[in-house]
């Protein structure tokens, strides 16, 4: 009976060889071409539309309680150039460049950036390999009506600033008292 058993699973043994089991015996004309799956492409991003009236005139909402909140300070969001001076040195900047001068230096001329932000007005560019930054912001410095804080060569100096168009002959040297009246806005 063993026999007979043997010679009926004979039978279901090779019928058990499906396609799958025999597809490394085809000839290579008889395998099926692969299947190729593209990449599908990524959705193109969209960008927002710029806003259609400046934040100085109508502040921005932040979600919430929907409240107006300054985005700029009103004292400098206009201000392109500026005079701006402290202890030893000084910077003059109409036109894009900044002109950086200090006693016993040389004078340098830097291309800058005008960037406004919510604490003021920030001119930026690159001197020595290094950033050259002359932040201003509205607040009071003295007798003249803003604050400068530079940066230069790795070093942060504090001074004062005022627009340039107001601004004194000779700015080599720290603001003097006779420095004109700050004007109301």
């Amino acid at each position: 009976m063993n026999l007979r058993f043997a010679l009926l699973a004979v039978p279901l043994a090779l019928g058990a060889c499906d396609e799958a089991a025999m597809a490394d015996f085809r000839m290579p004309w008889d395998k099926p071409e692969p299947v190729v799956v593209e990449p599908a492409e990524p959705a193109k991003p969209t960008i927002p539309a710029p806003p259609q009236v400046s934040p100085v005139e109508q502040p921005l909402e932040l979600g919430g309680s929907a409240t107006p909140r300054a985005t700029a300070q009103a004292e400098t969001v206009n201000l392109t150039a500026v005079a701006a001076a402290g202890e030893g040195w000084s910077v003059d900047i109409a036109d894009g460049t900044a002109r950086f001068a200090r006693p016993g230096a040389n004078t340098a001329q830097v291309r800058v950036n005008r960037l406004v932000y919510v604490g003021g007005v920030e001119f930026v560019g690159e001197l020595n390999g290094r950033v050259f930054a002359l932040t201003v912001s509205g607040a009071d410095c003295g007798p003249l009506p803003l604050t400068a804080t530079l940066r230069a060569n790795g070093n942060r100096y504090q001074g004062c600033a005022q627009p340039a168009a107001a601004a004194p002959a000779s700015t080599t040297s720290a603001p003097s008292a006779a420095a004109p009246a700050r004007t109301p806005a």
